[in-house]
């Protein structure tokens, strides 16, 4: 039987990801106006037209970790024999328009309502519904053998079309090419969303369905039969191939972040595998599970912070501008930069909590609950379910959902021998329940989020 329990690694590494584009990257461009940095680590934080920096792993890492929640999200939605019901077409269709509206407000214009400047693709958000929709359709596919080889060959049409159709130069690759002529046809003249920056997105959801994937595929050997030694091995020896992969690649192809060159996603992939099995080694095996409350927040709520500090930035700033306007008093005026970038990671963490309160979802810790989408099984009449029963009375639903007056007494066993079984133990069992108390917790697996730079 494959596990579906809800892995806490999943959700750090989702947060670490949102954590380093919404609140480390600000505050690092802060602490640079006050004391200059080093320009090799500036360029950690910057995406250059080649190599592999910090800042290049982000917006890979979540489109990886979208592809690792599918097997959790949907496995659920199939029946007995595995073909999609109308739970999973609703889910999968109803997440990816979600998140392509939310990209197209965030960088398509389409809060603007000029046709002139709407784009319908160009925002890292349509890139994760794009792999979304890729991981969920191969996952209806039986043979696991193809599902595993489908990324490869996605892969490896994308890098044979770039080597072979064009160059590697910013407007001779054929991804660009392609995205010029995609635009002219659908665009009126005189679109300002010609301007591309040097990303491309039309061809390249080959390799955006590449990436989901890999992280599908992960997600199924976490889901497997497999004991966890061997499990966190493989990840360890697959991300260890795709980054070596990745590093020889680069004799023959460039690493070029802007178009996904394959030497650059297999480098991306293999870090992103490798970071996986290490937090899974961290907190799912040993399990060092304490201490990630902040950073699971983010990871649980990550639309929202990226939507607070993209869509909804103006208001953002008004609310720091507002808090900081009487620092000045007692702040020098040249660490005013890192006072504000401060005051605005605190403002955005405030909301996120008040986010995960409002949908009632409780930190991820060593005493929650794992599962990835958790229920309460159904009362038939005045009886529960038996699987029910069984865990109402030994506590687990009781310690869950937190219900009061709930006591369990034993008698001692009978002295004669001779007794019934059934007789040898008495259990009382007192339920008091209280509507007005109980609250049935929620766990997100939101698909979700983005790189800063790519959102130009």
């Amino acid at each position: 039987m494959e596990n579906n329990r809800r892995l806490l690694s999943l959700d750090i590494l989702r947060g670490l990801d949102m954590l380093l584009l919404t609140v480390i990257g600000p505050v690092f461009w802060a602490v640079n106006k006050v004391w200059a940095m080093p320009d090799a680590v500036q360029l950690q934080f910057k995406h250059a037209w080649g190599g592999f920096t910090l800042w290049d792993i982000i917006m890979p890492l979540f489109i990886f970790s979208c592809g690792a929640a599918v097997p959790y999200a949907l496995s659920k939605r199939l029946d007995d024999d595995g073909c999609a019901t109308s739970a999973f077409w609703k889910h999968v269709f109803g997440r990816f328009l979600f998140l392509w509206f939310c990209g197209m407000l965030v960088q398509g214009n389409l809060a603007s309502l000029d046709p002139l400047k709407i784009s319908p693709y160009n925002n890292t958000l349509q890139t994760i519904a794009a792999g979304y929709l890729i991981a969920a359709l191969v996952m209806l596919i039986p043979v696991r053998a193809l599902r595993v080889a489908i990324p490869f060959i996605l892969a490896g049409a994308y890098g044979a079309l770039l080597h072979f159709l064009g160059d590697y130069t910013v407007d001779g690759n054929l991804a660009q090419v392609i995205e010029q002529n995609v635009l002219h046809a659908i665009l009126p003249d005189g679109s300002a969303a010609f301007k591309t920056h040097g990303y491309t997105w039309f061809l390249t959801t080959l390799m955006f369905g590449a990436m989901a994937l890999c992280g599908a595929q992960c997600a199924e050997i976490l889901r497997g039969k497999w004991p966890n030694g061997r499990k966190s091995a493989a990840l360890f020896v697959l991300g260890g191939l795709l980054l070596g992969a990745g590093w020889g690649l680069t004799l023959a192809v460039p690493c070029i972040k802007h178009i996904y060159t394959v030497s650059f996603t297999c480098q991306a992939m293999g870090w992103c595998v490798l970071a996986l099995a290490l937090l899974y080694v961290l907190t799912d095996i040993l399990p060092c599970r304490r201490g990630w409350w902040i950073i699971t927040l983010y990871g649980q709520c990550a639309l929202t912070a990226y939507m607070a500090t993209h869509f909804f930035k103006p208001a953002l700033v008004v609310c720091e501008k507002t808090i900081t306007q009487g620092f000045p008093r007692y702040v020098d005026k040249q660490y005013m930069p890192l006072a504000e970038a401060l005051v605005t990671a605190i403002i955005l963490t405030i909301i996120l909590v008040i986010r995960r309160r409002l949908r009632g979802t409780r930190p991820v810790t060593e005493e929650s609950s794992t599962d990835a989408e958790p229920s309460v099984p159904q009362a038939s009449g005045t009886d529960a379910a038996p699987a029910f029963k069984s865990q109402l009375m030994s506590g687990a639903i009781a310690d869950r959902f937190k219900i009061p007056g709930l006591e369990t007494k034993q008698a001692a066993a009978p002295q004669n021998a001779n007794e019934p079984a059934s007789q040898a133990t008495h259990v009382k069992t007192k339920l008091k329940l209280h509507a007005s108390s109980e609250e049935t917790p929620s766990v997100s697996l939101e698909p979700i989020v983005p790189d800063a730079d790519r959102d130009v």
